[in-house]
């Protein structure tokens, strides 16, 4: 068995193996009895075992004198000690640093023994067995507890029944370290032999196995919570067995021992308390999955329910074996994953093992050969001498007592409670929501649910029954680095089984899943009674309110079921101090409740209100269940949260899994029927049924959650505490979360009630601001503007692209700098730095050059499927050219990809990955890798698996994928053969196989304990090791998983690093870490932290063109890399330069970090910590108590001496497999394709037999390999594991024995035969021939089994056929192609998950269709079968008798019709319907074929017209207004993009707009805004509010999704939250976000200014826009200087802060620039008016014609006021100092407009006090659109004529290089001024390139033209332009007026004085991102301190003005910053508190 354990860096350390026996009397009586002079009493009445001891001599006196002083005052006598010989040259150095004395004690019974030295009596019938047995037990307990595992002693077993000898070996020393055991005299008559491969916990003397009465194979994963649990029961437990020495046992559960051990120790005490026998009592701990099997016979389904009752199950993947002298037995969970095979012989003799083969033994001789089924129990009665059968056994137990009535009587479910109180009148259970309004609700606010959350969650919970999902990873901040508040669930990460133990399948294998539980008061569990029962059984621990509200009135109809209530909330005024005072409040409370006997607590935080805040229902949960825990109360009452905060499913996984019994999520259930009552849910559906869907999807993600660590059932999960805490302090662990990792500290109490602080003022603020109603958008799920940091944030994605695309080294720095400020808020690595100080840096050229950097750096396992073809081969090819490498993924890979391309490149992925699904795993594909990778769980969302929907699934990638075409592929979670280290350690061993030139790669994700898992795999033999980090991901994944499984790469990276280094195996492998890397810097920091490779995946796809739109799930992608859709891929346009680019640049940037570190290699560089510093400065309040000094330990220095990166390769001792043998003897097979024989004899060593055949034969003759039966080997023995694994087309394998786990496992085109031995007398379709998992992944190829295959025959199968004659459970799951013929019977659960393949089954006992899982499948008979089908049937079963000679395929075929009868045929749904059209397919195109053949007249067909218009849009091609009206209601969101235009706002006609001053726009129609919104993606990085899109950051997507909706109101408030004023921004602005749109990159942007403007127009129309003056004013004054839209937008943030707000404007209107600057025909006055008169009516105080500076000088504004705002503007125009420039009819542009708009207001131009333009040549200089206006203006004036010049050149028609995507495009356009010229004059009235020389004077002083001179651009050396004259162009140019249009110098001195301090543009002098200036209580705002810009950066700066005074004036605001959201730190919090 020596394969299956573990040696660590020297071979001679094993991680631990032992023998269990009998006591062999008669060595002991010779070896000890003589050797001592005493005589030894009888067997049975002595105890003797082996003891471990400190070798030091002193403390092993100590030790021996404090055992023998136990045992005499238990009335126990040692008679004497033997130091049993051993050997100890043979152990390696970590065995023998911690070798141990090793001493056996014989114990007698003292009373039956006497003080002489033989015993007084012996006769057995006056021995008392059970008190001795008792007394041993007490002593070993107390033993252990006195003396201690820290003086080293262990007792190995001390017993009257068997031994154990064990320790820190292989299995091939145990015999050669203790001599006894190969003594001639140890006689015995059991043994079991273990032998230990560590992976939870490090290899000591003390975890090898057995243990004293078990020895355990596997996992249990729920310890936590059963070690919990076990102490929780200690305060109920009595015995009559150990009366008052009970005490003195516990705890029951020792420390410091493995799973394993735990499990033993609880296992002893229920043994030898005598209630339970020992088979009994593991079932007890062991229970098969009971719940909800039909078939079971109900007595045994009630005694599991009464075991239920008693005790969790000790969950996960587990074969335990057990011994007790008489019974020796074997169970298996309930899962069955673990193989265990045994043989009875004729000669009374049976061997039971994880393998056959194990021992040699005669074939004939076998009697039975079978296998232990799931859930079941293997036990031999020793003293009967018979094996006694599962069934037998268990009835026999289920009948001791009536448990079903016990169960009647006693126990309280759930639903009857509910049904009872539902018919009383006087209790009203139902939900009662308030009317509030969703987007109103205080409560919301104050538990911090926001938009998102509602939206993306709760809503699609509640409509769907299923989480939404997501895509692209998690790149949010961890919650312990965010500014934000964050509820406490986020700092939990749920951990997940990798390689230690399998998740499991929640979905496909429900079977052995359970929510049920028991809850209330427990009963004793060492008895056994009816009393036992008397609990509360809830079907689900997700309560609605009804449920609840019956729940807290139990005691009405069960006086005994008292409930009591804790308040969670308490005074809001009592501060920190009273969150944390409150804490000890609920602990008495709890104790009071434990003290009154109630039997359920409820925690409630139902009373938060405006002055209670809420104490966190976790940190409650976890802190009350640990105060009942320790006061070993637990077990005495039910734990149930009714709480608001909980809402997702992973805070309900947090509370379950911190011991909360039940919750009642209030809040969102009332939220739900909100959105119902609201009808913001899609679907028609009533309340219920939406609470109904909610908790149905809360309980599906609890079974998901629990499913990733690998438990089955809740009870096991409840209080398990499977989490790591990520960024919470030990003080807070330590009280509330005992035993969970948090290995970074962090939060204290005080963060945590700061944080409720914090969020109960959003819902009930202390001060008063007037808000737009509204949930908060926090940016947690997609990126905005200040909200969460995103390590994507729009400024890095644009920057990179422009690098990679034009190699521009400036985008490139800035693309560093800004992703390392995204890092710094996102990610622990950001809180690190170099310590450059320390270094001494060397020159750059000295640094390992970039070339070979790369090598080392690989893409992300992306398959094709989840990114296009397109996107797949470009970054292969770019890999291929720097010698990096790329990665399949798990999709598989054409072969056609590996040909070499006519430009050198190819196209194959160097990483071949091997995942659960095994799609398209041949022997050819993985013969051609350079690197194999086996996926044991992906960053996105580890312990899942994945789904390829079918819509995704098209030719190609079915071809790929070994697949059928449009049905959908199931990536089971990793477990079939990678559930366990020794079972991933032999498929690393068939990888290495399959191809020996590559290396072996696992990946593994960060998580606690990564390192132990890490080194286990290096022992395993990986070559490489992959650390992926939580935040990674581009599959689509449901959000639990994205956001809160797995750790930073940072924690697991150095976890792995130093242990591998402790244990000496860092020399064997490569570590490679990935996990959104983005710099060189995040290399650089991985690097030091120990990995010498580093994998990208998301920043190349940026590269390619990216844009993080997070639609990858949708198919949907606009860049044409995450679809599948052949329109949008058409759309790609990456190229490998970009992603060579990106990496030369990552690989430049780390260079130059290990120059300045003094690094001149990587491999130098790997695992140096101590150049890593914590940056201090960069602390915050909540980052303070960060402890990262445990990944900056340097790992050399724990161990100095050893390798501390890759230095050797791993020995995989390929030179003794027997596969050479037939490679050597099949040389001409190799060569020439002759055929060849081959014999030889195989045993259970020579694993993956056939596969390295396979490998010489794939690589020389690639995938179509050899034909059929070229090398036929024949084979006789026991196979070991994966026999025929990747067999290649044209290898027989034929086997005369029988085979392991993972026959045919990749099956790849070869042909297997398995039959039993010719001599065997046993009838072989009754016995066991295979073991599980045969045929996993098989692509092709043909089996034959004579015989029965154990679990999971043909999992995953895609192509083989295979004959067989009865399988185990989970038959055919997964299963995607090929045939599978089954004459026999199946287990359960067959067909699961099936989608693709048939499967026929001989149902004899016909009770198949009770076992077959229906979900994706319909069964049929063949009665109704094709004569094709019944022959290839027949033909199978022909082949099978041809093939094995099986007897049962004889007897079939003797009688055929008759057994086809019993033929029942199972097809997927799906794959029918494929098949179906397939036929319907090829019946036409026969029909079509044969036409053509007779040439008959086809049908008249009308050809089409090619000319014939094509359909644009619904719209157009539809007339009939009716219909396309209720057509144009239906739009398709998702792809509106694809499927409409852009619909603009059209002007109106030039010819008739000319001759009014009325607006030019005609707006847009419902129907058409529709269309517009229907184009916008909701991109996952919306780059229409980033730095380049919309200043104001309005929430663009969010309002185009309302009013796609047709919510038109929350649209208006969700534009009022960021826009003051959009009915100004939506007419005037230019629209920088249209510019940034994404679907700008390849067409017309959204029209988002038309959408914006609609919403707030339709505001006014419907009277949504009321006057809402402040109900509260401060009393503080502040003046605002001037009303343009900085001031306006001041004024009316103050305003609703309540502060008294006096606008002063120097002119006689209001509006500034909205009034005088911009032309009526724009933006129409009255728009103005409206809105000034608005805010005069909510309180703003206006005085107009007040010049300040003039008529009051600003001292005194300051002097009246108590702060004062600048917003004059930037008034000061440029001027054009030429010649002539004093003539008259030269004006600027704003004197033009300003007398223009006043006389037209005044007047309607009659008063003639206006510049006019009227028969007038006109020219204008400067462009833009003051200039654009002045044409206008002078147009309607009736110009002559009109120029406009313009000193640039013109701009191009598209986008430059140097102006890429989003920036503003700089292109040509033509705006409505130069439209109406042309139409005038039949030209644009631009002239470019001209620059003017002098005004012309016509000797009146009055202008008559200008000279000029045209100019051209060229580009200097330094990157800028330079301008020269072209000598002989000038031009006169005829001009009456001239308007100078150049822009604005800045702002007029007058206001400023000399006080205001200035900056060297002229305008106001303020900090950085701040508005105060230079005088104390004076701000400035707008141009005036920007310079000039447009309206919306006008409105931004008002705003934030206004926000800056507010905070100045009050010490805390709630106005929002840019973006809209409401920024709160705690110190204001506390201050406006005060202040209230």
């Amino acid at each position: 068995m020596t394969h299956r354990g573990a040696v660590g860096s020297d071979a001679r350390d094993g991680d631990g193996a032992g023998v269990m026996t009998s006591i062999p009397h008669k060595f002991f009586v010779k070896n000890f009895a003589r050797d001592v002079g005493v005589t030894l009493p009888p067997l049975g009445q002595y105890a003797v075992g082996n003891l471990f001891f400190k070798p030091d001599p002193e403390t092993l006196q100590e030790s021996k004198r404090q055992l023998e002083e136990i045992a005499e005052s238990l009335g126990l006598r040692v008679l004497g000690w033997r130091e049993p010989p051993v050997d100890s040259t043979l152990l390696g150095p970590a065995a023998l640093s911690r070798e141990p004395s090793i001493l056996q004690p014989f114990v007698v019974l003292a009373s039956a023994y006497g003080p002489g030295n033989e015993p007084e009596t012996t006769d057995p019938e006056k021995f008392d067995e059970r008190l001795f047995e008792r007394q041993l037990y007490v002593l070993r307990k107390r033993a252990t507890h006195t003396i201690g595992l820290q003086n080293w002693f262990y007792i190995c077993s001390l017993s009257n029944k068997n031994i154990v000898y064990k320790g820190q070996l292989a299995p091939i020393q145990v015999y050669q370290y203790y001599n006894d055991l190969v003594n001639y005299d140890y006689e015995a008559h059991f043994a079991l032999v273990h032998s230990r491969f560590s992976t939870n916990t490090f290899p000591s003397w003390d975890r090898a196995q057995p243990l004293r009465w078990a020895a355990h194979n596997g996992e249990i994963n729920t310890l936590r919570g059963n070690k919990n649990w076990m102490r929780a029961r200690e305060g109920v437990m009595q015995s009559d067995v150990f009366g008052d020495e009970l005490e003195l046992l516990y705890p029951i559960v020792e420390a410091g021992g493995s799973d394993s051990a735990a499990f033993d120790n609880v296992l002893e005490l229920l043994t030898i308390n005598g209630v339970l026998s020992l088979p009994e009592a593991v079932m007890l701990m062991v229970p098969e999955a009971w719940q909800g099997n039909q078939s079971m016979d109900p007595k045994k389904a009630a005694f599991y329910e009464w075991a239920a009752c008693q005790m969790e199950p000790w969950d996960g993947p587990a074969l335990f074996t057990f011994a007790d002298g008489r019974f020796c037995g074997a169970n298996l969970d309930r899962n069955g994953l673990r193989p265990c095979r045994y043989y009875v012989m004729d000669d009374d003799r049976i061997i039971c093992a994880s393998e056959v083969g194990t021992i040699p033994v005669e074939p004939e001789k076998i009697i039975q050969k079978g296998r232990l089924q799931p859930g079941r129990m293997l036990l031999v009665d020793t003293r009967a001498g018979r094996i006694i059968d599962d069934s037998e056994l268990k009835a026999a137990v289920s009948s001791r007592e009536d448990f079903r009535s016990w169960l009647d009587n006693e126990l309280i479910t759930m639903p009857q409670v509910l049904e009872t109180l539902s018919g009383s009148q006087s209790i009203e259970l139902a939900a009662k929501p308030d009317d509030t309004k969703i987007q109103e609700d205080p409560l919301l606010h104050a538990f911090g649910y926001t938009f998102e959350q509602v939206s993306l969650l709760l809503g699609p919970m509640a409509s769907d029954e299923k989480e939404a999902l997501g895509s692209m990873g998690n790149d949010a901040p961890l919650a312990c680095l965010s500014d934000a508040p964050k509820l406490l669930y986020e700092y939990f990460r749920q951990l997940f089984a990798q390689v230690t133990n399998p998740p499991i399948d929640p979905i496909r294998e429900s079977i052995v899943m359970s929510l049920e539980c028991y809850v209330g008061p427990q009963g004793n569990l060492l008895e056994m009674d009816s009393s036992q029962c008397g609990r509360l059984l809830l079907p689900s621990p997700i309560l609605s309110i009804p449920e609840f509200n019956a729940l807290k009135n139990m005691s009405t109809i069960h006086p005994e079921w008292t409930v009591k209530t804790i308040d969670l909330t308490f005074p809001k005024r009592e501060g920190i101090e009273g969150y944390i005072r409150h804490l000890d409040y609920i602990c008495m409370e709890a104790t009071a409740a434990i003290e009154a006997s109630d039997r359920i607590i409820v925690l409630s935080d139902r009373n938060t209100f405006k002055d209670r805040v809420a104490v966190s229902a976790l940190l409650a949960g976890g802190m009350v269940h640990h105060h009942l825990v320790s006061n070993k109360w637990r077990a005495m009452a039910a734990i149930v949260a009714e709480t608001a905060e909980a809402r997702e499913v992973h805070h309900m996984c947090v509370l379950l899994g911190y011991g909360v019994d039940a919750i009642n999520p209030y809040l969102a259930m009332e939220c739900i029927i909100k959105l119902n009552k609201e009808k913001l849910i899609k679907k028609k559906l009533t309340d219920d049924e939406l609470i109904y869907n909610y908790k149905h999807s809360c309980d599906g993600g609890i079974l998901k959650v629990m499913s990733k660590m690998g438990i089955s059932t809740l009870a096991s999960y409840k209080g398990a505490q499977i989490f790591e805490a990520l960024g919470v302090d030990d003080s807070v662990v330590e009280r509330c979360f005992k035993g969970t990792a948090s290995r970074i500290k962090g939060i204290t109490f005080e963060l945590i009630a700061e944080d409720a602080f914090r969020l109960h003022e959003r819902g009930f603020p202390s001060r008063y601001t007037v808000a737009v109603p509204g949930l908060p958008e926090s940016g947690e799920y997609h990126w905005r503007d200040n909200g969460e940091a995103h390590v994507n944030d729009p400024t890095s994605i644009a920057n990179i692209q422009d690098a990679v695309r034009t190699k521009n080294d400036k985008s490139y720095e800035a693309y560093s700098l800004s992703e390392y400020e995204q890092i710094k808020s996102c990610t622990l690595r950001g809180m690190l730095d170099f310590n450059f100080d320390d270094c001494s840096p060397i020159p750059i050229d000295q640094v390992e050059p970039w070339t070979e950097i790369v090598r080392r750096f690989c893409t992300g396992a992306m398959s094709y499927g989840s990114i296009s073809l397109e996107s797949h081969s470009t970054l292969a090819v770019a890999m291929n050219r720097l010698g990096g490498k790329s990665n399949t993924g798990e999709g598989g890979e054409d072969p056609e990809r590996s040909q070499r391309l006519p430009n050198g490149d190819t196209m194959r992925s160097a990483i071949k990955q091997v995942a659960s699904g095994r799609f398209g795993v041949t022997s050819a594909y993985l013969a051609d890798s350079d690197e194999l990778q086996i996926k044991m769980a992906q960053g996105a969302k580890p312990g899942e698996g994945g789904e390829l929907p079918g819509h995704k699934v098209s030719k190609s990638i079915a071809r790929t994928r070994h697949s059928t075409p449009g049905v959908g592929l199931i990536s089971p979670p990793p477990h079939h053969d990678i559930y366990s280290i020794e079972d991933l350690k032999q498929l690393i061993y068939d990888l290495k196989c399959s191809s020996p030139r590559s290396r072996v790669s696992v990946k593994l994700v960060s998580e606690t304990g990564v390192g132990i898992v890490a080194s286990g795999v290096a022992k395993a033999k990986a070559d490489h090791i992959l650390i992926s980090g939580h935040d990674g991901g581009t599959g689509a994944s449901r959000w639990t998983g994205i956001k809160y499984a797995g750790l930073p790469w940072e924690l697991g990276l150095a976890e792995t690093h130093q242990t591998l280094v402790l244990n000496d195996l860092r020399g064997r492998v490569v570590v490679q870490t990935d996990g959104q890397l983005r710099t060189g810097r995040d290399v650089a920091i991985a690097c030091l932290l120990g990995a010498e490779e580093w994998g990208f995946a998301t920043t190349p796809l940026i590269a390619m063109g990216c844009i993080m739109m997070r639609k990858c799930h949708l198919n949907t992608c606009p860049v044409g890399i995450a679809t599948q859709d052949p329109e949008l891929r058409k759309k790609f346009t990456g190229t490998p330069e970009h992603v060579i680019n990106f990496f030369y640049y990552v690989a430049n940037e780390l260079r130059a970090i290990m120059a300045r570190l003094g690094f001149r290699t990587i491999n130098e560089m790997v695992g140096h910590v101590e150049v890593l510093k914590v940056r201090e400065d960069l602390r915050t309040k909540k980052t303070s108590n960060i402890d990262l000094s445990l990944i900056l330990t340097p790992a050399h220095k724990l161990r100095p001496g050893v390798a501390t990166f890759n230095v050797r390769k791993q020995d995989h001792k390929l030179y003794v497999r027997l596969d050479n043998k037939l490679i050597t003897e099949a040389e001409l097979t190799l060569d020439k394709g002759l055929p060849s024989r081959i014999e030889c004899d195989i045993v259970n060593t020579d694993r993956a037999m056939g596969t390295s055949l396979s490998y010489q034969i794939s690589k020389r003759y690639g995938e179509k390999g050899l034909p059929d039966d070229t090398v036929h080997v024949n084979i006789k023995g026991s196979a070991g594991q994966s026999f025929g694994a990747f067999l290649a087309p044209g290898v027989t394998l034929e086997l005369e024995g029988d085979a392991n786990d993972y026959v045919g496992k990749g099956l790849s085109g070869g042909r297997l035969i398995v039959y039993p031995p010719r001599s065997a007398v046993f009838k072989a379709e009754e016995n066991i021939i295979v073991g599980n998992v045969c045929l996993y992944g098989a692509t092709s190829g043909t089996c034959f089994f004579r015989g029965v295959a154990a679990e999971r025959f043909a999992v995953r199968n895609s192509g083989a056929t295979a004959v067989v004659e009865g399988v185990g459970d989970h038959g055919c799951e997964y299963m995607t192609g090929g045939r599978v013929v089954i004459l026999g019977s199946t287990g359960r659960n067959f067909a699961a998950g099936m989608s693709g393949g048939i499967a026929y089954i001989l149902d004899i006992q016909g009770d198949f269709l009770t076992k077959l899982n229906t979900e994706m499948v319909e069964a049929s008979t063949l009665e109704e079968a094709e004569p094709e089908e019944i022959a290839f049937i027949r033909s199978l079963v022909e082949d099978h008798h041809h093939y094995t000679g099986s007897e049962l395929a004889a007897r079939i075929l003797v009688d055929f019709s008759r057994a086809l009868k019993r033929f029942i045929k199972v097809l997927p749904v799906d794959y029918k319907r494929v098949l179906e059209e397939e036929k319907a397919k090829a019946v036409k195109q026969a029909a079509e074929t044969k036409r053509a053949e007779y040439s008959l007249p086809a049908a008249a067909r009308k050809e089409k017209d090619p000319h014939a218009p094509k359909l644009q849009d619904i719209e157009e091609s539809i007339t009939d207004n009716a219909i396309s009206k209720k057509k144009a209601l239906v739009l398709d969101k998702t792809r509106g993009f694809m499927k409409y235009q852009r619909r603009a706002e059209k002007y109106r006609k030039p010819a008739t707009r000319v001759k009014d001053w009325a607006e030019l726009s005609q707006r847009l129609d419902e129907d058409e805004l529709k269309y517009q919104s229907a184009r916008c993606m909701d991109c996952g990085v919306p780059f229409c509010q980033s730095d380049s899109g919309c200043p104001i950051s309005n929430i663009i997507p969010k309002w185009n999704e309302l009013v796609f909706q047709g919510q038109w109101r929350d649209a208006l408030n969700r534009l009022l939250m960021t826009n003051n004023f959009p009915e100004f921004t939506g007419r005037v602005c230019p629209a920088p976000c249209e510019g940034a749109c994404v679907l700008g990159i390849n067409e017309q942007p959204v029209g988002i200014k038309s959408i914006e403007c609609a919403i707030i127009d339709r505001g006014f129309e419907m009277g949504w826009m009321v006057p809402e003056p402040p109900k509260i004013r401060t009393g503080k004054n502040v003046a605002i200087i001037g009303s343009g839209p900085a001031g306006l937008a001041a004024a009316d943030q103050l305003n609703k802060a309540g502060h008294n707000v006096t606008v002063y404007e120097r002119a006689d209107r209001l509006g500034g620039l909205l009034m005088y600057g911009i032309p009526n025909m724009k933006l129409d006055k009255r728009i103005v008016k409206r809105r000034t008169d608005f805010m005069a009516a909510e309180g703003v105080q206006f005085k107009t014609g007040v010049a300040i500076g003039e008529d009051m000088t600003l001292t005194d504004l300051k002097k009246q006021n108590d702060a004062v705002i600048i917003a004059t503007g930037a008034t000061v125009a440029r001027d054009l100092p030429i010649k002539n420039r004093n003539l008259e009819g030269i004006h600027f542009a704003m004197e033009f407009l300003h007398k223009n708009t006043k006389s037209l207001l005044d007047s309607e131009l009659a008063d003639g006090s206006y510049i006019s333009a009227k028969d007038k040549h006109v020219i204008v200089i400067g462009g833009g659109d003051t200039g654009n206006d002045c044409i206008g203006t002078s147009v309607r004036h009736g110009a002559k004529s009109v120029i406009n010049f313009e000193l640039l050149p013109k701009p191009p028609p598209a986008r430059g290089r140097d102006n890429p995507w989003p920036q503003w495009p700089r292109v040509y356009r033509v705006d409505y001024g130069h439209d109406e010229v042309k139409q005038h004059t039949g030209k644009d009235p631009r002239e470019y390139c001209i620059m003017s020389e002098e005004f012309v004077d016509d000797g009146n002083g009055k202008v008559r033209g200008i000279n000029t001179i045209r100019v051209e651009w060229t580009k200097s050396a330094s990157g800028g332009w330079d301008m020269k004259k072209i000598e002989g162009s000038q031009q006169f140019f005829p001009a009456d007026l001239v308007l100078l249009s150049m822009g604005f110098l800045g702002p007029e001195a007058r206001v400023l004085g000399d006080e205001i301090e200035k900056d060297p543009r002229k305008n106001v002098k303020t900090p950085p991102g701040k508005y105060s200036t230079n005088v104390e209580g004076v701000f400035a705002a707008g141009d005036c301190r920007r310079g000039q810009s447009l309206i919306v950066w006008g409105i931004n700066e008002g705003r934030q003005a206004a926000r800056e005074v507010d905070l100045y004036l009050e010490k805390s605001t709630c106005l929002p910053v840019t973006g809209g959201i409401v920024k709160r730190t705690a110190e204001e919090v506390f201050a406006a508190a005060a202040a209230a």
